[in-house]
């Protein structure tokens, strides 16, 4: 009677007593105690080693500190979360709490590709959770007294866990076997005899001496470039030019800003002069892991061949987690402030070279001035040349720019596009030679969006400007940089992408040190014999590394026939007075050209076909208008052409495309050539960004335009009776590929 007196008292009481809104934390059993224990000490060692790629560089004591705020913030944000999810009652809040608290900790330490970052870190934890709790409640004797089909399912569970744990462990931390494959080199797709030139291999070391000085405005920041012998320059104030640069980040560098220092590394020939100057800018990096040393290879190759090259420090304005509390604090709009200083270094140049006892007294040319940007600094390359054309910032027309600098060369290595836009406007150069250089397994820009500056760079009819860009297929993002190297982003994610397809640093290295040494020659010194290797990128051939490229080109000298801009009637030319006709197409239509991460920027002709269900023999028309273009026996048709294959059956989309391109003249003779005479329609290259057997959670794939160039000459040579000062109509007829999916764009003709 007594044993059931006091559990009903018991139960008069719970009723009487309130319900507490808040969450009770109730003893753990055995098995959620281990997969806690087990969970907590897998992150903390993840986590540890990740804090350590972010924090490290900055010394024991500031990894300390922010490591353990770190934690303590996560944990606390994350207790709040349990909580909530404590209601359910279907897990120990402490185990929610925690696994919570791991969630978020793995997120910090995998940034990687969203789709596969998420089923790795589920992974973790599950294997984590569940191998804990049945280690630790097989020590504790949990299953002594169960029967003997418990025993052995519950030892193969742990020991299959077990090998899981170790397959993910492996996973992570080996490479790929995979290696590039390049079905379409250059080396194979350019069969054609290119015409002997007396091109030399602009990669090679020129014949002058290089010599090497730093200059620097801070003696207490970067000590490596406050050397004996170093230069010294004035600090700028770029206040305006940046926002919410925190107390913490003046901390660390030692400086605000408002007192931006110009620092540089300098490599020069040894000669008289004058030379031509080219500034180089890293992008975004971590703050305290300097960038700008991982550009001495072009340094020394431009100074050999007669150029000063200065790698500009910016290292001030990159991402520094401690300093930014990770992500939440960090710096606004500082690409403004990254494309100003450009022009603030030019000016300490000009200086320079009208300075008496300045080592660089009258040794630079400053109407012959180029800047390369890599990452962020290919978009502030434009910014710079855009603050240069300006008279007024335009944020702030208080403040006034005069500089009009003869900046003649831009070169954007994976560059980005538009984190900045002047007045909200899209930056759009004029008469400006640029060149964009990206890399299809491109891990951290992944879409190449260096294209879009490309479209938005016009020259003055008839003038010696051009534009070309070059798509790299295995190339990644920080390989053009040797301090960047085979990853593209910071720490343990990079454990989730594929670097196997890669090409290596060398190869990568030498493709830009030909492209940017072959732009310089051209565009800085006016040797339009280089500009081929950009008209026709077969000419470098013998230069490039063995891998597959596509290239676009356009100048001043070039009249546009349909750059498809100019409205949405798929029947209009942009020159006046012209038609564009299809027939027997499957798809006929203009639109915007959709990249995998890029706004719709510029607009081109969709074509599709195929042979098996046309009535006749598809064919894309352009009627010219009369008497308003100009052609001779030495004009040359001109157009831009990219596969558009993710449309097509699997089994089509490695094919290459061929078809035949006829000009006519005003009397109805005609003269056609394959489009293989110049070259095949490459597929799409398609960038394997994650690691393998997963790859196909992270790919880049889109439409990149290859330029096309015929000669007049090569249609008399195939049909004598063509009249090439009488063209009237040009026809793409897509007879030599049965089916197809392309992307055409401007079609003009070369003087």
């Amino acid at each position: 009677m007594s044993k059931i007196d006091l559990s009903s008292e018991k139960r008069v009481k719970r009723r009487l007593l309130p319900k507490l809104p808040l969450p009770q934390i109730s003893p753990l059993r055995s098995g959620w105690k281990g997969a806690l224990i087990a969970l907590s000490l897998v992150t903390l060692f993840i986590f540890l080693v990740q804090a350590y790629y972010y924090l490290g560089s900055r010394g024991i004591l500031d990894y300390f500190v922010g490591t353990v705020l770190s934690l303590l913030a996560i944990l606390i944000i994350m207790g709040v979360v349990a909580g909530l999810f404590h209601w359910a009652k279907k897990m120990p809040s402490r185990y929610i709490w925690f696994m919570l608290a791991s969630f978020a900790l793995l997120l910090i330490s995998f940034l990687g590709p969203l789709s596969l970052t998420i089923l790795v870190l589920l992974a973790i934890i599950l294997c984590s959770s569940l191998l804990g709790a049945l280690i630790y409640r097989l020590m504790k004797g949990a299953y002594r007294e169960a029967a003997r089909w418990v025993k052995v399912t519950t030892g193969t569970g742990t020991v299959f866990l077990f090998i899981l744990f170790c397959i993910l462990g492996y996973w992570l931390t080996s490479g790929s076997v995979v290696e590039l494959k390049v079905p379409y080199p250059l080396q194979t797709v350019k069969t054609e005899k290119y015409k002997q030139t007396s091109l030399a291999n602009p990669a090679e070391l020129g014949t002058f001496p290089v010599k090497s000085i730093t200059y620097s405005s801070n003696p207490t920041y970067r000590k490596d470039l406050n050397v004996p012998g170093h230069l010294t320059t004035e600090t700028v104030d770029g206040s305006a030019f940046v926002g919410n640069w925190s107390s913490r980040r003046t901390n660390t560098f030692g400086f605000g800003p408002e007192a931006m220092p110009l620092n540089g590394t300098v490599w020069y020939p040894e000669g008289d002069g004058p030379f031509p100057l080219v500034l180089i800018v890293h992008g975004n990096h971590l703050a305290t892991d300097y960038s700008d040393p991982g550009y001495a290879y072009l340094g020394k190759l431009l100074a050999s061949r007669g150029y000063i090259l200065a790698s500009i420090d910016e290292n001030f304005l990159n991402s520094s987690p401690y300093d930014d509390l990770f992500i939440l604090d960090g710096l606004k709009d500082e690409n403004r402030a990254r494309g100003w200083l450009l022009l603030e270094h030019l000016k300490t140049w000009e200086a320079w070279n009208s300075s008496e006892g300045n080592p660089f007294y009258g040794k630079v040319d400053m109407q012959q001035l180029a800047l390369i940007g890599h990452s962020r600094g290919g978009e502030a390359i434009t910014i710079a040349a855009n603050y240069n054309e300006l008279t007024t910032y335009p944020e702030d027309a208080n403040i006034k720019f005069n500089y009009h600098f003869n900046i003649r060369s831009l070169i954007s290595i994976a560059g980005t596009d538009m984190q900045y836009k002047p007045g909200g406007q899209p930056i759009h150069l004029q008469d400006v030679n640029y060149l964009a250089l990206h890399g299809s397994n491109d891990m951290d820009v992944n879409s190449f969006i260096g294209a879009n500056q490309y479209y938005r760079t016009r020259f003055t009819e008839n003038s010696n400007y051009f534009k070309s860009y070059v798509y790299i297929y295995g190339a990644n993002h920080g390989q053009f940089n040797t301090a960047w190297g085979r990853t593209d982003v910071t720490g343990l994610g990079n454990l989730l992408f594929n670097t196997a397809e890669l090409l290596s640093g060398e190869q990568q290295r030498e493709a830009a040190e030909v492209l940017i040494s072959s732009f310089l020659e051209a565009t800085l010194r006016d040797k339009d014999q280089y500009r081929m290797v950009f008209q026709d990128l077969g000419y470098a051939r013998e230069w490039l590394p063995n891998t597959m490229y596509t290239s676009n080109y356009w100048d001043g000298k070039t009249t546009m026939v349909s750059s498809y801009e100019e409205d949405y009637d798929p029947s209009t030319t942009t020159l006046p007075g012209g038609r564009l006709e299809g027939e027997s197409l499957k798809v006929w239509k203009e639109n915007k050209v959709k990249m995998v991460h890029s706004g719709d920027q510029y607009s081109a002709a969709f074509l599709e076909w195929d042979n098996t269900a046309a009535p006749s023999t598809p064919v894309y028309k352009v009627i010219l208008p009369k008497s308003t273009i100009q052609t001779s026996k030495d004009s040359a048709l001109v157009f831009s052409m990219a596969n558009n294959d993710k449309l097509l059956d699997a089994g089509d989309t490695d094919a290459l495309v061929d078809l035949t391109v006829s000009v006519e003249d005003e009397k109805g003779n005609t003269s056609s050539l394959p489009l293989s005479h110049i070259s095949p329609l490459l597929p799409m290259f398609e960038g394997v960004l994650a690691k393998r057997p997963l790859g196909f959670l992270k790919t880049t794939k889109e439409p990149v335009f290859q330029n096309f160039v015929f000669h007049l000459t090569d249609f008399v040579e195939a049909n004598s009776q063509l009249d090439p000062e009488r063209i009237s109509k040009i026809s793409f007829s897509f007879d030599r590929s049965t089916k197809g999916n392309i992307l055409i764009k401007d079609i003009g003709l070369r003087q």
